[in-house]
């Protein structure tokens, strides 16, 4: 869930991902099973229609200074595993549209639970609007006009959804709405989120869904019975 939290300035602002116990992320212990775990489950370019083109992801800035997300934070538990996709990006006129994703796997059951506990809390939408608002770049003032969690299919073991909707004021009276909907997924030890930003208007349901599903899949084939070894 914290490392969701990171995602959201990433692939909407294009600033860069990377867990740093630091800054509130899980503490990493990364094993080869719990790598090629974590690498198997994140998007990949074939996933996406035409047209979508990757871009990779440069180092983590850290969650902007006066977000509140203390109640997010996972620096005491820890990850065998961590992986993040490229930030997929398409870009046709007036439309844009990046779609971009993460997994971890937990040392234990108890620790990926308490994650999704701690994520699942009532200032998880308060946190995300905070590192969009502060992430704001030069000439930018960002207006989070709402963020709530919102239904979805129960694809995976555990599954929940956010949308944030934001405007974008780029000076003078040019403003742009944007939509970002994250989506996020837990099979055993593995979670993974999912992270959808657009221009105009949101992604529509069932690509979200489609895509969501092809992750979970995943998720379920590398969790196993017993889920990944440490």
């Amino acid at each position: 869930m914290r490392a969701l939290a990171a995602s959201i300035a990433i692939a909407f602002l294009a600033a860069p991902l990377a867990a740093s116990a630091a800054d509130g992320q899980p503490r990493k212990a990364l094993t080869k099973a719990g790598q090629e775990a974590a690498r198997s489950v994140v998007l990949k370019r074939g996933d996406l229609g035409p047209g979508f083109a990757p871009h990779a992801r440069g180092k983590d800035e850290g969650t902007p200074k006066g977000a509140r997300c203390r109640a997010l934070d996972e620096d005491d538990l820890t990850v065998t595993g961590d992986a993040a996709s490229p930030d997929f990006r398409l870009a046709q006129g007036a439309l844009f549209v990046t779609v971009g994703s993460n997994a971890q796997v937990y040392r234990t059951l108890r620790e990926a639970n308490t994650s999704w506990r701690r994520g699942a809390s009532s200032q998880t939408t308060t946190c995300l609007s905070d590192i969009v608002r502060l992430s704001a770049g030069p000439g930018q003032k960002i207006t989070v006009v709402s963020a709530k969690r919102v239904p979805f299919p129960a694809i995976a073991p555990k599954t929940t959804a956010y949308r944030l909707v934001l405007t974008i004021g780029l000076g003078g009276n040019q403003r742009i709405r944007t939509y970002v909907d994250a989506v996020i997924l837990q099979h055993g030890r593995i979670q993974t989120g999912l992270l959808f930003t657009s221009v105009g208007r949101p992604v529509a349901s069932v690509d979200l869904v489609a895509l969501a599903s092809v992750v979970a899949a995943r998720m379920a084939k590398a969790a196993g019975p017993k889920g990944p070894v440490a």
